[in-house]
């Protein structure tokens, strides 16, 4: 079984790149743009969940940057299954989880905010894979393995 990678907001930013021109200076966002090209070369599936979808797509709306827009969008829907959708089932879990991380003491947003975070670990989740099958690219290691503490008791954090 091919590895599943889950794109967190600023790994999934990264494909709306450019690609970075030969000898210039690579930032963050080109080095992670490289990586997710490399593990999509390589036969890993990408996934792209529809809250870092909206998350990134939102910012490049206020932006107003019309060629990364159109890249995020012919990334994420190139192959099918890449966009994973949102369902009745993704919401009930992450209702389910934002309570168990509050009660925890562990709020990941303000008590009146979408709390995306919580969405994408619900999503996550719901896949059902164990690892080392799939894997999480997130910038945000400490907040999400905070909340995945939090609603399981127990997480594995690994470097890719």
């Amino acid at each position: 079984m091919p590895r599943v990678i889950v794109l967190d907001t600023f790994p999934l930013r990264s494909t709306a790149n450019q690609e970075p021109r030969a000898g210039a200076g690579l930032s963050v966002l080109d080095h992670c743009h490289q990586w997710v090209k490399q593990c999509v070369q390589s036969g890993s599936r990408i996934v792209a969940p529809a809250v870092t979808y909206y998350e990134t797509l939102r910012e490049l709306e206020r932006l107003n940057a019309v060629s990364q827009i159109a890249r995020l969008r012919a990334f994420c829907h190139a192959v099918p299954d890449r966009y994973l959708a949102l369902t009745d089932a993704d919401i009930d879990l992450a209702a389910r989880l934002w309570a168990r991380a509050r009660i925890a003491g562990t709020p990941t947003a303000g008590q009146e905010a979408l709390d995306c975070d919580v969405i994408l670990a619900a999503q996550f989740l719901n896949m059902r894979l164990q690892a080392p099958d799939i894997i999480l690219a997130t910038t945000n290691v400490s907040h999400l393995l905070s909340l995945f503490r939090a609603i399981s008791g127990q997480v594995s954090r690994r470097k890719v």
